[in-house]
């Protein structure tokens, strides 16, 4: 939300046949720019670690001035992001990523009130040369994360409408391909981001994505199901445009 062309990015990416989705932490999404940008986007993704904003102020998800008095209104801040995007109609997915703070921490009231179509559960990850000196502390065991997805998916079963995903560590390692704010297209196959030497707005997105593409596992995507149906996967059967064809370099 930072970014200042991320508005036409947006427009573009829609007029490319593409199916739209922005995963933020809420800031700066006032109901004058969803109101704007909701025949463009389709899909809204909110980052929500736990039920309340104690332990989000543990794990430093929060403004920075929050963050440094101990406090976070983040949770607060999400809940009316996610008030105006539900009556706009969009898609709406949770996502949680699961570190040593928040283990324990019982998700399931929070979800039932929001009613995301999709709720996607991380376990955090390591990745060389990006987060090594902080991220130690907050490292749990597979075990754990398995721990915490069937608790949830228990204690959720009998609630319709919402589809549970977990990603472990070995399920976001070479299942991404991602464009950086400067164009850079990058993998993270080998546990570290590998970018490509150019930017794919000099040299396109398919010469760029050639330079990295050794560091992504098409078998590990489709093991994630990373070929989600879009338009289908919801308990309402929203119809949102899925992704038709792809734009080829500008003319």
């Amino acid at each position: 939300m930072l970014h200042p062309h991320l508005e036409a990015w947006i427009i573009v990416a829609k007029s490319c046949g593409l199916t739209t989705s922005i995963v933020s932490n809420g800031t700066r999404m006032t109901e004058e720019w969803l109101t704007k940008i909701r025949p463009h986007l389709d899909w809204l993704g909110l980052s929500i670690d736990a039920s309340n904003d104690e332990l989000h102020a543990l794990m430093g998800r929060g403004l920075k001035g929050e963050i440094s008095s101990g406090v976070s209104k983040h949770l607060e801040r999400s809940k009316e992001v996610w008030r105006l995007a539900q009556r706009l109609g969009y898609g709406l997915k949770l996502n949680t990523v699961v570190t040593s703070v928040n283990i324990d921490d019982n998700m399931a009231k929070l979800v039932r009130a929001l009613k995301p179509h999709r709720w996607k559960i991380f376990r955090v990850l390591k990745i060389k040369g990006e987060n090594d000196e902080r991220v130690d502390p907050l490292l749990i065991s597979q075990g754990q994360f398995e721990d915490y997805m069937i608790r949830h998916r228990r204690i959720l079963r009998d609630f319709e409408g919402t589809k549970i995903v977990g990603e472990d560590n070995d399920d976001m390692l070479g299942t991404y391909a991602m464009i950086d704010p400067q164009g850079m297209v990058y993998t993270n196959l080998h546990g570290r981001y590998c970018y490509s030497d150019q930017s794919a707005m000099e040299i396109g997105f398919s010469s760029a994505w050639a330079q990295v593409m050794d560091g992504f596992s098409t078998i590990r995507f489709e093991s994630r199901g990373g070929k989600w149906n879009w338009s289908e996967d919801s308990a309402k059967r929203i119809i949102l445009p899925v992704m038709d064809e792809i734009c080829e370099e500008p003319a």
